[in-house]
């Protein structure tokens, strides 16, 4: 590809509004663009990266048995409705109607659809366990689209979906698509930590996050300095210290606190901490409002309102239902171990839900099981987010200069600048360097414009392609080329004659580089 008619074009500054240094970096590398708020295109050098990192993915699900298909963008409404998600999920999803009134959804995920497929397709448990994944286009109305690619309201998922015939099976389907994320998410460069997290609006019991650390992302992660315990703030809990027994605490007697209506108004009068002290918040939900008794010093965590206690008798049990529905904050106890808990703020680059029969059962989608009778399938769904991959990696793989993209995902594998490419000989000897290289199947990015070796070296550095070599006046007359790897300082001089087979060397030796040729 010759960089003279790339289609795009580096900035030397970011737009002010770019709020992370990978907004920033990926606007001026030209990977994306803005098109609305929350809405991008892929500039050649960016889809090339994106298709990397989706054949990343189609790789590791392929490994374990999973099947590729695709669903329509478009979605009736008719199964959202069945599923109770066309009012539950109405404030962030977009509807239309065609002319004859019909509705539908832009979709926000797949589970009703597939489901509907897998009714018709899957008959029996003869063809259980089974494995379907697709690359689609979600839309999400977010209220505040931000930081880029991290939060959009158009986006590229890699949605998977799980059949098996019990809950054993899907144990067994939910780690293989656990291991299959780890290995997708090392594949690319991205050092993503499996975390608990909540099942929001997918349903079931069971849900982890692929998150990677960093400071620009939203969501904050409680992590056991101790122990393995990570969960998703959402998700986590405590351990709290035993109360004392009852016999030990003195009957209660009334205290004289008027006009005294807040936490911080009952520390300064009664000279005690807000630990001491109990709060009472009212929550509206949709079954009614309810009364939420917290530590003083605590704070409501609102996802947790979907767990509640049945057959509680007051009067007998205690005054209410007692569940975990406050926050976990930096230096509480892990659950698990006791140890200290740390709060890190990560991006979410990958989810999987094990969610069981909740949509087969809403949705009658049954097989013939071996006893001859009909079951609902045990299901779980696996997303991975194309562009909010891309963009992290970005986040974590950066210095001053410029992109440092691992190899597996850069757009191109050599950056081969000639200076002066006016000159004949220069032009002469990259191009047939170039030549050498796409036939050893490297990809090379040719940097043939009339420009600076300023201008050109600051841009090769700004895109971040793994090696850059430079053909040059200098270099030819000791017949040799520069190598240099972007995410080193040193350059070496080859012999021009054994630079092609050198460069392609080296790229052959590096590790989980996708198969691109074989789609």
């Amino acid at each position: 590809m010759k960089q003279s008619t790339l289609f795009g074009r580096t900035l030397r500054d970011a737009p002010s509004d770019a709020t992370t240094p990978g907004t920033q970096l990926m606007l001026r590398a030209a990977i994306a663009r803005p098109l609305a708020a929350g809405l991008y295109t892929w500039l050649p050098l960016g889809f090339r990266v994106a298709e990397k990192v989706e054949q990343i993915v189609r790789e590791e699900q392929n490994r374990i048995g999973a099947q590729e298909m695709e669903m329509p963008v478009l979605t009736p409404a008719e199964p959202w409705k069945e599923t109770g998600r066309w009012e539950s999920l109405e404030p962030i999803t977009f509807r239309t109607a065609d002319h004859n009134g019909r509705e539908f959804m832009v979709s926000y995920t797949h589970e009703e659809f597939v489901h509907l497929h897998a009714k018709q397709e899957i008959q029996s448990y003869r063809q259980l366990p089974a494995i379907v994944y697709h690359f689609q286009s979600k839309g999400r109305d977010e209220a505040r689209p931000r930081a880029g690619l991290l939060r959009v309201r158009e986006f590229v998922m890699k949605d998977a979906y799980t059949f098996d015939a019990d809950q054993a099976g899907l144990e067994k389907s939910y780690e293989a698509e656990h291991g299959a994320y780890a290995r997708t998410f090392a594949r690319m460069g991205l050092d993503a930590i499996s975390v608990e997290s909540d099942t929001g609006a997918m349903g079931g019991d069971v849900a982890h996050e692929f998150q990677v650390l960093t400071e620009v992302g939203e969501d904050r992660i409680a992590i056991c300095t101790n122990c393995d315990y990570r969960a998703n703030l959402e998700k986590a809990t405590r351990k709290i210290a035993p109360q004392r027994s009852p016999d030990a605490i003195p009957a209660p007697t009334p205290v004289a606190t008027p006009g005294t209506t807040s936490i911080e108004a009952l520390e300064k009068a009664l000279g005690l901490p807000a630990s001491a002290f109990l709060k009472t918040l009212l929550l509206r939900t949709k079954d009614g409002v309810v009364a939420v008794v917290l530590p003083g010093d605590r704070e409501a965590n609102e996802p947790k309102q979907d767990t509640h206690l049945r057959d509680v008798v007051p009067g007998r049990d205690f005054g209410g239902e007692r569940v975990d529905v406050h926050d976990v904050r930096e230096g509480d106890a892990c659950p698990r171990c006791g140890g200290r808990l740390e709060i890190k703020r990560g991006v979410e680059v990958g989810n999987i839900f094990a969610y069981g029969t909740y949509y087969s059962t809403k949705l009658d989608a049954t097989f013939l099981a071996e006893d001859g009778t009909r079951r609902p399938f045990v299901g779980g769904s696996y997303g991975i987010g194309i562009g909010r991959s891309v963009q992290t990696i970005i986040e974590t793989h950066h210095d001053e200069r410029g992109i440092i993209w691992p190899p597996s995902v850069a757009p191109f594998h050599v950056h081969l600048i000639a200076l002066p490419s006016s000159d004949p000989d220069v032009r002469a000897k990259s191009e047939a360097l170039v030549a050498a290289l796409e036939r050893e199947h490297v990809e090379v990015l040719y940097d043939d414009r009339d420009e600076s070796a300023g201008v050109k070296f600051a841009d090769a550095d700004l895109i971040g392609i793994p090696l850059r070599v430079t053909v040059s006046k200098r270099t030819l007359k000791e017949d040799k080329v520069e190598l240099k790897p972007r995410a080193r300082a040193d350059a070496e001089l080859l012999p021009q004659g054994d630079a092609a087979g050198r460069i392609a060397a080296i790229v052959r030796g590096w590790p989980d580089l996708p198969e691109m040729g074989n789609r």
